[in-house]
């Protein structure tokens, strides 16, 4: 089994496009060290994540890290559940940052092609605003 957590967040007001970067290498290296699959996508003034993994490793990321990272706030949490399967696992060998149209519109043919149950389906529907903005 597989835990996910997925929310959006509200960048903090300033941030710039050095913070923004320096959260994706964070991310990027961090997931990556500890077996989470997911994505992490920056669009509109907020932040769009999904982690996959191991539960106690991505219930203490979330909870630990992630709530506590004052380059955002307002954490809204849009899903916390167990899953049969991580949806991104075969999507990329590491976890995956976003920063292009192109490649949103990939994870999104991506999820279509690779349901894996219909958390798939609400992940492709919670990505469409970020289509207009990146």
């Amino acid at each position: 089994m597989t835990y996910t957590v997925c929310y959006v967040s509200k960048a903090t007001e300033g941030l710039g496009e050095t913070e923004i970067e320096d959260v994706f290498a964070t991310t990027l290296k961090n997931n990556a060290e500890k077996n989470i699959y997911g994505i992490l996508l920056y669009g509109m003034g907020n932040f769009f994540q999904v982690l996959e993994g191991n539960k106690k490793t991505v219930e203490s990321l979330y909870e630990q890290e992630i709530k506590n990272d004052t380059r955002h706030y307002d954490v809204f949490e849009i899903m916390r559940k167990t899953t049969q399967g991580p949806i991104f696992s075969s999507y990329s060998s590491v976890f995956t940052i976003v920063k292009t149209n192109e490649q949103l519109e990939q994870i999104k043919t991506y999820l279509r092609q690779n349901k894996v149950n219909t958390t798939s389906d609400k992940l492709s529907r919670l990505l469409n605003p970020f289509l207009l903005d990146l």
